[in-house]
């Protein structure tokens, strides 16, 4: 059964994307998806929409791109209205000639039409309206047989002397017009809101305007039915209106907000007696300025803001109104601009599901849209950064990051895994970002596509150390049709790591001496009262929290669910208000209190006259209340991530990568003086590699590999230890999201859509180029050769690796004379060009990997949080992201840093190091940072060799689509410079040395048979190389489709596959002979080097477009990926096996 591997971290993420400015009007809608998006006029009167479009949040001038207002034209105005069937109508009132207007009317316009041009036929226009100010929309129609909105405008008449505002209806027919008939029965000064009516007598509007004489009027006008107009009294200081329809009445109740809240029934707004009746909310807020309704039947929630910016809602019946809870959301100064709050039942988009989502804009401090999100699961308001894509700016997340990853427990399973399909639900709504994509995460649960390794990552979007619960529950292969199968996996919950870390905290002391990686304070000023307090509160929600993960391997299904009716108790909502007010809390703590089930554990605050009484029920709200508990010590946000998450240490990946870097370049430097000081004889050291090959292959063919059969039932690393803490190590860091992280963001932050690499495409005419390009279609025939050949072996080779058979002997079994006669004989035909090509790559390789790239993310995070300012090269990419995991493992096994290489590995020294007479402090450091970076460069590369196997849509059909490919050449230029560093970077780790340190030293004085087989297989290692050089010349110079450079790729990997294994076998079991090695790293390396092999197939077989079916290339790519994973694992395993 396949299995989830799974890993949570509290960290700083990174998001390419710009924050959405306010502007001078937003409104809010629902998308597809039940996600909100933006209508923005900006200050510059712009109308921008923004809208998650195929995954990506995107922000366009929608009122240019829909073809309705011409470039350069400015926006006066504009409404939006969402119909229940998700249809929007927009009206835009545009300058027209003089002091008029021209108005426009989008009706019916479907969520997908928003994207592009709208269609002619559902525009009406009209001309020479006043100029418009203000329009007022509802959903409601003036006539009863249309579908048509009601609008209505505000301007100032024209022809008045005194300055007055009027209001007017917009009729619909083959264009708009002013309703003629229709206009307000009072000069108003302003118009300060306007609601929808209807009641028994027709249907009308409420307008709230302002006199001449300072004072507010309400006036309800009928446009259907009576012509009557009635002015009922406004109460004192009101400043807002809205209305909602009486379920049983059937009638509009008019709300008027100021000192308070005033409800009108019909017969009081009817009335001009009419007083209205206060609804008693017990809310002391002095004075409300703006007011808004929703409603799911009998139940209300009433939206307002107070004269002090802040926001508060109620939630209660319309059959009781004063009976009901207010609920303080955003404190004072952040409420002074809040959209109209859009709440989505899930069952919208899941049948049968009762969860209920509601969302809200804001604006924030900074004039930047906010949205606040709560969901009817867990009650709790999450605030998230509203953002649009980006290529050059950069928001940071303090949040938490997840990886679900999905592996064969056994070989059969093997071939299911690259982009299966997994069903995620939650604990509660979350919005996130999944494989790059923009979605939300909900107890509903969905499926999600992972990618080709299997893997689901997931970036939660809210800045929150609080953290809902996950789990995959069902998993289906990626190809159409394929059966769905249950999970049995623990729920994944990020705050166990949380909890674990207070653990033990029991006193104030305990409390006081929390520190930071740093070493500094967690909280370094609080008093010993309020050290004492959190000391007490700590405890028992620790204790709390281990009794919900020892009960909490369910599945979500046994989640409650609340729909909008059962919210009139929603205190968790309150959340978010207490965590701004925290500095006003005079008492908090830990107590019981009476609920529905009985007695529960509640974490009580109060601040003035309120106490605020939260319910421990899950684990989301036990981990709000611990980081209230530190901030209200003085902890800000990024210290509870410093301390409870993860921390990379950029200063530590920034030596890291210079080391990388610094070995890159004395790779160079020594293999270019070997070059001019040796003369190179390819045919006779293939001659000799035949004939030693062969010799070797009877005994190849009947050695057992003992330990490896056993290793390679689970693919688990051999130990030096019976305890399983190695493993676990091993499996811990290659599956976590730190050891993953620097892939995860060139894959999905922009480095395969937006990535530039600044290269020079100059040739002179008499470059050494011309005789590669000479070269290149001379060797044509004998690469489709290699292709059939390799086409013939295929099924069966990858066969062997999905049949649940993994056998080392079996597989060199299959291995006769006759094929090592074949792959020579194509290697001494390739030799021509990848000689040539090895002493041109050297130059070419330190010229490309000099040139500036621009890329998203981590070139951002490169210049301003690692390197000072730094500008990035191809070196300075490559080298970080395989820094970033050769860090982690290091810190993560060793507890230390990896050794600093700059300044110490030079061209010399490198000498001393690989003839075995450089110091021991030297040789040792340098062994030890090539382990751990080996299995860094196997993960990195294999990343990169993947996406250039998929960038070309071969793998179209297969359900292998998810990956987000850019402009396929700017792409493949980065992905094959890279390419070209990253076997530099292999050559220099892999490079054999002669002394008495570890996996590779061989002695100087013995010529024997594992000193020929270690420099063969590092032969072979630089044919690859080569192989790149090539790519690189002829990509550039003939512009040749990446199906023709990946057909070369892969049949030099087809080629040097059957002589690496064996060179690399004999190695191992000479090894093995002599006892150089420890045990363990032998047997690992018996099967590194048979992954090496499937790996090797894999690719090759995969980079045959249209050669294979694309069954066997599925396949083929399936073995590719499980063989890169179990190879690095494995590479993982050595450097814990010699080091820890």
């Amino acid at each position: 059964m396949v299995a989830i591997k799974q890993d949570s971290e509290l960290m700083t993420n990174y998001v390419s994307a710009n924050p959405i400015p306010a502007g001078e009007r937003f409104a809010v809608f629902r998308d597809a998806d039940g996600e909100p998006g933006v209508f923005a006029l900006s200050e510059d009167l712009y109308l921008y929409l923004v809208m998650v479009i195929d995954g990506k949040a995107d922000k366009v001038d929608f009122g240019n791109t829909s073809g309705i207002v011409p470039e350069g034209v400015k926006v006066q105005a504009f409404a939006v209205v969402q119909a229940p069937d998700s249809t929007l109508d927009i009206c835009i009132a545009t300058p027209g000639t003089g002091e008029t207007s021209t108005f426009t009317l989008l009706h019916n316009i479907t969520l997908a039409e928003l994207k592009g041009s709208i269609p002619s036929s559902k525009v009406m226009r009209g001309s020479n309206f006043p100029s418009v100010h203000h329009i007022f929309m509802t959903n409601k129609s003036t006539d009863t047989k249309r579908t048509m909105p009601l609008a209505m405008v505000a301007f100032k008449r024209p022809d008045r002397i005194v300055d007055t505002e009027d209001l007017r209806f917009v009729q619909f027919g083959t264009s708009a017009t002013l309703l003629g008939k229709w206009d307000l029965a009072t000069n108003p000064k302003k118009i300060l809101d306007v609601s929808l009516g209807t009641c028994a007598l027709g249907d009308g509007a409420f307008v709230l305007y302002q006199g001449f004489t300072g004072a507010s009027h309400i006036q309800f006008k009928f446009f259907t039915g009576s012509t009557m107009v009635v002015e009922p009294h406004c109460p004192a200081g009101a400043t807002c209106i809205s209305s909602y329809v009486d379920p049983n009445s059937h009638q509009s109740i008019l709300l008027v907000g100021g000192q308070n809240v005033t409800a009108f029934k019909a017969k009081e707004y009817c009335s001009p007696k009419g007083t209205g009746t206060p609804i008693e909310t017990g809310d002391l807020v002095g004075s409300i300025k703006d007011l808004q309704v929703s409603q799911s039947g009998e139940t209300l929630r009433f939206w307002y803001t107070t004269e002090a910016d802040a926001v508060h809602y109620y939630t209660t019946k319309s059959t009781s109104l004063s009976n009901g809870k207010v609920t303080p959301i955003l404190p004072e100064g952040q409420g002074g601009r809040i959209s109209s709050m859009i709440s989505l039942n899930s069952a919208d988009k899941h049948a049968g599901s009762p969860a209920l989502v509601s969302s809200l804009l804001s604006v924030d401090e900074n004039g930047n849209l906010t949205l606040l999100q709560q969901d009817s699961a867990s009650q709790l308001w999450q605030k998230y950064p509203f953002w649009h894509a980006s290529t050059e700016n950069v928001i940071e997340l303090r949040g938490y990051m997840l990886r679900m990853h999905a592996v064969a427990n056994n070989d059969n399973e093997s071939s299911l895994i690259p982009g299966c399909w997994l069903r995620v639900s939650s604990s509660g709504v979350v919005r996130c970002i999944v494989n790059g994509r923009h979605a939300s995460l909900s107890p509903v649960p969905q499926w999600h596509q992972t990618d080709a390794k299997g893997v689901l990552n997931i970036m939660l979007q809210n800045d929150d150390a609080t953290c809902h619960q996950f789990a995959a529950d069902l998993f289906r292969a990626a190809k159409p049709g394929s059966p769905e199968t249950s999970l049995k996996n623990p729920i994944l919950d990020p705050s166990r790591k949380m909890i674990k870390k207070l653990d033990g905290v029991k006193t104030a002391d305990d409390v006081a001496q929390l520190r930071k990686p740093d070493g500094t304070r967690l909280v370094p000023n609080a008093s010993h009262d309020d050290l004492k307090a959190a000391a007490d509160s700590i405890s028992t929600l620790v204790d709390q929290a281990h009794k919900f993960h020892e009960g909490t391997q369910q599945q979500f299904s046994s989640f409650r669910f609340f729909s909008l009716g059962d919210l009139v108790d929603d205190l968790e909502g309150a959340w978010n208000w207490v965590e701004e007010k925290l500095k006003d809390a005079v008492k908090w703590g830990c107590d019981f209190i009476e609920d529905v089930g009985g007695r529960v554990w509640a974490f009580i605050i109060k601040i003035g006259d309120e106490v605020f009484k939260f319910a421990l029920k899950t684990v989301s709200s036990i981990v709000k209340a611990i980081t209230w508990v530190f901030k209200k010590l003085g902890a800000l946000l990024q210290d509870i991530i410093d301390f409870f998450g993860y921390l990379f240490g950029w200063n530590d990946i920034l030596d890291t990568a210079d080391s990388i870097s610094a070995g890159f370049n004395v790779a160079l430097d020594y293999g270019q003086e070997l070059l001019d000081k040796s003369e190179l004889k390819i045919d006779s050291w293939l001659e000799d590699l035949r004939q030693i090959i062969k010799a070797q292959l009877p005994g190849l063919q009947n050695n057992t590999y003992d330990g490896s059969q056993e290793a390679l039932k689970d693919l688990k690393p051999a130990t030096t230890s019976q305890s399983t803490d190695d493993v676990s190590d091993e499996d811990e860091v290659k599956s976590g999201v730190a050891y993953n992280w620097s892939t995860y963001y060139f894959t999905y932050g922009g480095g395969t859509t937006n990535a530039y690499l600044h290269d020079d495409d100059s040739q002179t005419p008499d470059s050494p180029e011309k005789l590669i390009l000479k070269l290149w279609d001379d060797v044509q025939s004998e690469v489709e050769t290699i292709v059939k050949l390799g086409g013939n072996l295929a099924k069966d080779l990858l066969d062997f690796f999905i049949s649940g058979k993994y056998n080392i002997q079996s597989l060199v079994g299959k291995i006769s004379a006759d094929l090592v006669d074949s792959m020579i004989d194509s290697l001494k035909i390739l030799g021509d060009i990848l000689f040539k090509a090895l002493s041109l790559g050297i130059s070419i390789t330190r010229n490309v990997a000099n040139r500036t790239i621009d890329i998203p993310v981590l070139g951002w995070l490169w210049k301003h949080v690692i390197a000072g300012g730094r500008s990035l090269s191809l070196l300075g990419l490559c080298s970080l992201v395989l820094a970033i995991p050769t860090t982690v493992l290091y810190k993560a096994t060793k507890k230390v840093a990896p050794p600093t290489l700059k300044g110490r590995l030079t061209k010399d020294s490198f000498h001393e190091y690989v003839s075995g007479t450089a110091g021991d402090d030297l040789t040792k450091d340098v062994f030890n940072f090539g382990l751990a970076s080996a299995s860094s460069l196997e993960l990195v590369y294999g990343e990169f060799e993947t996406i250039a196997l998929l960038a070309d849509g071969a793998f179209e059909g297969t359900g292998l689509e998810a990956i987000p490919i850019g402009p396929v050449a700017a792409l493949m230029n980065v992905v094959s410079s890279a390419s070209l560093t990253f076997e530099t970077v292999g050559g220099f780790l892999s490079w054999p040395v002669e002394g008495p340190y570890g996996a590779a030293m061989i002695q100087a004085n013995s010529f024997d048979m594992g000193k020929f087989a270690k420099y063969s297989k590092w032969g072979l290692t630089v044919t690859n190389f080569a192989a790149n050089a090539v790519v690189k010349v002829v990509g550039k110079a003939k512009k040749s489709e990446q199906p023709a450079i990946k057909r070369w790729k892969g049949s030099v990997a087809a080629v040097i596959s059957v002589p690496m294994l064996c060179v690399a076998l004999t190695g191992d079991i000479n090894d093995s002979i002599e006892a150089k090695k420890k045990t363990a790293v032998i047997v690992n390396h018996f099967i590194e080097a048979f992954l090496k092999f499937g790996k090797q197939w894999g690719f090759a077989v995969s980079s045959w477009n249209n050669e294979v079916e694309n069954e066997i290339m599925y396949i083929a790519l399936a073995v590719k990926q499980v063989c890169t994973y179990g190879r690095y694992g494995f590479q993982i395993a050595d450097f814990i096996v010699e080091h820890v």
